[in-house]
């Protein structure tokens, strides 16, 4: 009897020579007939591309897109279109799973009976060039006792360990598919926008409390680490994609809003690393449109002394303080 094929591990790759071949290694062990990989070479113009070709030689179920650079959301929603798992698992190419967890996973799925929406994972975190592994994400023994996924999030919310990363969720394909939860193309910081959509159309949800995902911290070419003034501004798209959700779903108001202002917080610790671009005054001027959303949740008091000391004034407190700690 044929195996049903539980898992699609989607990879978009671009410019990764350096690291892909460890992500492959992480996923070269597994069921092929319950597991497939689908690369997606987003117009890389270093070696990945080679490195691809010679991965699907050698391993079934294993499928290789290439196309113009459309960017990360694009890339990832060409996977979810190719991909014929009941779940889906998202791999960034310069990070990599932990040492033999797929069948841990797979098992945990067959044991739950692929009963979920999502299943939430945890991930470690290490320096490039280190092998230092630290586990993060909150216990979630301390929350599976939440009646839905929104109460779920509410909780992740409140704690600043939590990373807001499509690649801790494990998301059922066709709840994925029946609500449309395609990345939204064009702008950075896309997880921040699909994992609370997903956590508000979820209807069940899992837990994996234990590390299945590695994730590499200050990678020296990543373009996370690099300071680009459209990170803040999609950030404040996002906030605005917010507003839309909330007029349309109605549910739990105080829950997004809370999101709003930690983005807001962080775009306003950020911006005296732009204060010589040119558009930085469209800049301000966004923030001070939205700055209301900071009332909302911890950062009350940070509104407060933005409207008496402004923003710089602000941004330089609080980098202090972050420096005497």
């Amino acid at each position: 009897m044929q195996k049903k094929m539980l898992l699609s591990i989607v990879i978009p790759v671009y410019n990764v020579q350096n690291y892909l071949n460890e992500c492959l290694d992480s996923v070269k062990n597994y069921d092929e007939s319950q597991i497939e990989i689908i690369l997606i070479d987003d117009g890389s113009t270093d070696k990945s591309s080679k490195i691809c070709e010679s991965y699907i030689n050698n391993y079934m179920n294993t499928k290789y897109i290439r196309q113009e650079n459309k960017g990360l959301s694009e890339a990832r929603n060409v996977g979810i279109r190719e991909a014929k798992g009941e779940y889906i698992l998202f791999l960034d190419s310069d990070d990599y799973l932990y040492e033999n967890i797929l069948k841990k996973i797979l098992d945990d799925l067959i044991s739950d009976n692929l009963s979920n929406d999502i299943y939430l994972g945890r991930a470690y975190e290490f320096i490039d060039g280190e092998k230092k592994y630290k586990l993060c994400q909150i216990d979630y023994n301390l929350i599976e006792n939440k009646s839905t996924p929104l109460d779920v999030f509410d909780k992740l919310n409140q704690d600043s360990n939590f990373w807001f990363a499509a690649w801790l969720i494990v998301i059922k394909r066709k709840f994925l598919l029946n609500n449309r939860l395609f990345f939204k193309v064009g702008i950075y910081h896309e997880d921040e926008l699909w994992v609370p959509l997903v956590f508000m159309k979820a209807s069940s949800i899992g837990f994996f409390n234990y590390g299945f995902y590695c994730y590499r911290k200050n990678r020296k070419d990543s373009i996370v680490s690099t300071p680009n003034i459209k990170r803040e501004f999609d950030k404040l798209t996002i906030v605005e994609e917010f507003d839309k959700l909330n007029n349309f779903y109605n549910k739990r108001y105080d829950i997004l809003s809370k999101r709003q202002a930690a983005l807001i917080f962080g775009i306003i610790l950020h911006i005296h690393e732009f204060k010589k671009n040119p558009n930085i005054k469209n800049l301000e001027e966004k923030i001070m449109k939205n700055i209301c959303k900071l009332k909302y949740g911890k950062y009350k008091f940070v509104y407060y002394l933005i409207k008496i000391l402004g923003i710089y004034n602000i941004n330089k407190i609080i980098t202090k303080f972050k420096l005497m700690n």
